[in-house]
């Protein structure tokens, strides 16, 4: 166990379950609190299919919407309905996911000897009894990985079924090539609403009309953002004397060490804090954050020891993909793609990095 105080305890748990919500957050709020207002008229339900790359922040977006509501008895009212595609990706299996995380009394072991008829008139049973209106699925790529087209198209007529006959939308939460599902018809004609959370940029990428070279420097409204981004994790770190991280001498390492990954970043932040406690640090700073990269990646070269002049910045410039044409399933999932690692000099420089 780690040998720290009960007050920094509660400081690192504290850090631990902050959620900074920035605009493009805010937006994806509004749209699911649209999807539930419609939902109260009684037309057609809509659905929005939300994608990002793994520790993009999705979960925790989902995770903070749901901590708005309250939670009571099974019995008691269940604003949002929040699941996930299981392991074994069935529409049984599926079914019998909705019903347990309904917190559905049928939901136990004699609820898997039911047909999937009756699963999913059970479902939208619980779903009128606990006045659901919005249903969110995380993992909606598993649908992808895991079944055919025809399994797809299966679990879609039980998805249009159950919103149809309970009046619920359905949120749609996963990978960005889960958008391979919108291009079949049956979900293609019912996400009208789509958007994609992405990892921070510093880099803006330029490419001439030939497309021939392309031009590199830094841009300064997204540097703005993960700018604010930072100071927020900073200040939600419980220390009277706030930590400094959005000056460009701690930003550009932190950007380098976490590629623009939200969730790299504040694990780092936090095993930051934890270095501070060990070593009695008022604060973190780039000293702490420099021992803890060491700690972390004694493999990698420091960028918080590295000068300005020489550190090397790079971002995801192609996402993550499903290759429906691939022959092994280890060709199938493409990797998100990133720049070549850029000199910062040459980003700031007046004229940027022509290639």
């Amino acid at each position: 166990m780690v040998d720290i105080t009960s007050r920094q305890y509660e400081q690192l748990k504290a850090y631990d379950n902050c959620f900074i919500e920035y605009p493009e957050i805010t937006e994806i709020y509004s749209i699911f609190d649209q999807l539930r207002f419609n939902q109260s008229l009684g037309g057609e339900p809509e659905s929005f299919l939300l994608t990002g790359e793994s520790g993009s922040g999705k979960t925790a977006l989902i995770n903070n919407y749901l901590s708005r509501f309250k939670t009571g008895s099974s019995w008691s009212k269940q604003t949002i309905l929040s699941t996930r595609i299981p392991s074994r990706v069935n529409e049984q299996n599926i079914l019998t996911q909705f019903l347990v995380d309904l917190d559905s009394k049928s939901g136990g072991r004699s609820v898997r000897k039911r047909n999937e008829i009756a699963l999913a008139e059970g479902v939208v049973t619980q779903l009128k009894r606990k006045s659901v209106e919005l249903i969110i699925v995380n993992e909606i790529q598993e649908l992808v990985e895991f079944s055919t087209a025809i399994e797809r198209q299966t679990i879609a007529n039980t998805f249009k079924y159950i919103s149809e006959e309970a009046g619920v939308p359905f949120v749609l939460v996963g990978m960005p090539y889960a958008d391979v599902i919108a291009q079949e018809s049956q979900w293609n004609s019912r996400l009208s609403w789509r958007r994609e959370i992405n990892y921070f940029k510093l880099l803006q990428v330029e490419r001439d009309s030939q497309n021939v070279s392309t031009q590199y420097s830094i841009d300064a409204r997204q540097k703005e953002h993960f700018a604010k981004f930072v100071a927020g994790l900073a200040s939600r770190m419980g220390y009277e004397n706030k930590p400094v991280l959005a000056k460009n001498e701690v930003l550009y390492p932190l950007f380098a060490m976490c590629h623009g990954e939200c969730r790299r970043l504040k694990h780092f932040l936090k095993d930051a804090m934890i270095m501070s406690f060990k070593e009695n640090k008022s604060t973190v700073d780039k000293e702490i954050l420099a021992s803890t990269f060491t700690l972390k990646f004694p493999y990698l070269e420091n960028p918080f020891e590295c000068s300005l002049d020489r550190l090397k910045l790079d971002q995801v410039a192609t996402r993550s993909a499903y290759n429906t044409r691939a022959i092994t399933e280890e060709d199938k999932i493409l990797a998100p793609r990133f720049t070549d690692a850029i000199p910062l000099s040459m980003l700031l420089s007046k004229s940027g990095l022509k290639v």
